[in-house]
């Protein structure tokens, strides 16, 4: 089989690197795949393929639209995993608001747009938290994201995330993100893989990138199983990153990344394999 394994342009200004790409290299070899790591930008020639997987496009966010149209025609053609449907959902971070609803634990988050008043939603943030963290509803990376400890920090941060024609986000910044660590919960075909600590990108820089190996517990393992509960699409998902972090005594959602996660191979590189096993499998069924 013939998969396109599909990357964006990384900025020689701010390099963001796919470092699952050596593991995914490795495992196509081991599985006698052919893999083509091909760039969403060009022209492809679908017919060469079996299926896409959407890696490392972490440039669409700009382009949006243009990258979610791009993915319906494409899966006109041949596969796409994720799905076109759950891509559109995916790449904005509203979708935390539906979460909510089901039950799924997440952070309490507001929500601002162009000519909303900025500083009363401000205020009445503050009055339950010292620090706010302050992210674009589309984003990747931790790009436009910052943490912010007073009225005009914050209001800096949402105004240069309406100038780029997006909503902003608020949300209470938690301590434990410096103290515990954000966990990234990789699944693969629906089955956790393993765990993995990020740096903390609004105090500590990067793009969420990777501190160490984490440990997965009893309480990881029972979030994972409600959210799979709760959502209707779960075996669909070929992959996904369930990002949590403790609230008081509790985890909850940062984010659910099921578009374009960074997967931390390194923590486990027999994921790879885990992951284009299951790639195979679902195409072999497509094809009947």
């Amino acid at each position: 089989m013939r998969f396109a394994y599909v990357m964006g342009d990384d900025d020689p200004n701010d390099p963001d690197p796919d470092l699952d790409i050596p593991f995914a290299q490795e495992s196509a070899q081991r599985l006698g795949l052919d893999l083509d790591f091909v760039n969403w930008h060009h022209e492809i020639n679908w017919a060469n393929y079996d299926a896409a997987i959407i890696r490392s496009t972490w440039d669409y966010v700009p382009v949006r639209d243009k990258f979610i149209d791009w993915v319906k025609d494409v899966s006109k053609k041949i596969p796409v995993f994720n799905s076109a449907e759950i891509i559109e959902w995916n790449t904005n971070k509203k979708y935390l608001i539906e979460l909510d609803k089901l039950g799924i634990p997440t952070i309490p988050t507001k929500y601002i747009s162009r000519g909303e008043n900025i500083e009363t939603v401000l205020i009445e943030s503050f009055a339950n938290s010292s620090a706010l963290a302050i992210k674009p509803t589309i984003g990747a990376g931790a790009r436009l994201a910052g943490k912010a400890t007073s009225i005009e920090q914050s209001k800096k941060l949402v105004e240069v995330i309406h100038e780029n024609n997006r909503i902003a986000m608020v949300q209470p910044y938690l301590e434990s993100v410096d103290k515990e660590g954000e966990k990234s919960v990789i699944i693969i075909d629906g089955q956790i893989s393993h765990v993995a600590i990020k740096v903390p990108a609004l105090t500590q820089g990067g793009h969420g990138d990777a501190a160490d190996v984490g440990v997965l517990t009893d309480e990881i393992t029972d979030f994972v199983i409600n959210l799979k509960e709760k959502l209707v699409f779960w075996d669909e998902l070929l992959y996904a990153r369930v990002d949590v972090v403790r609230m008081e005594n509790n985890l909850v959602l940062m984010e659910l990344e099921l578009t374009e996660p960074w997967l931390f191979m390194q923590f486990r590189p027999e994921s790879a394999d885990l992951l284009f096993k299951a790639l195979q499998k679902r195409v072999v069924s497509l094809q009947g």
